[in-house]
């Protein structure tokens, strides 16, 4: 096993151990903490496999480092693209709970107002009588 290969191993098992810290902690939701999980168990057991495709891949004009480098990247993009859809979501509920509180703070201040006439007009007619 190459050195890259053993680097990269042990960063996916700083990865779990920091991410179950985290977790334990409550900084990091059960919910992103499995998916970092997921995220280094892939690393830890796809490293391998990674060795073996990327020591194929010279006939295709890529270094191994460099296809590597590739897959991780990709790899990368996918788990940003996930994170933004998952922002995305929070983002339209926070709005929609906005939108939400204001319509009721608005139909509470119209049951509101009309009581307050009311009330200051009762007060003038036992004043008159």
């Amino acid at each position: 096993m190459s050195t890259q290969a053993v680097i990269v191993m042990a960063g996916a098992v700083a990865l779990m151990v920091s991410t179950v810290f985290l977790v334990r902690r409550g900084l990091l939701s059960l919910r992103y903490g499995l998916g970092w999980l997921t995220v280094s168990v892939l690393g830890f057991v796809g490293t391998p496999l990674l060795s073996v495709a990327a020591s194929q891949v010279r006939h295709l004009g890529f270094t191994p480092t460099g296809f590597s480098l590739g897959v991780l990247i990709a790899f990368l993009g996918l788990i940003c693209l996930q994170l933004s859809i998952s922002l995305s979501g929070l983002h339209r509920a926070i709005q929609d709970i906005s939108e939400h509180a204001a319509l009721v703070e608005q139909r509470l201040r119209e049951l509101e107002t009309p009581r307050v006439e009311s009330a200051s007009s009762t007060d003038d007619l036992r004043r008159q009588a």
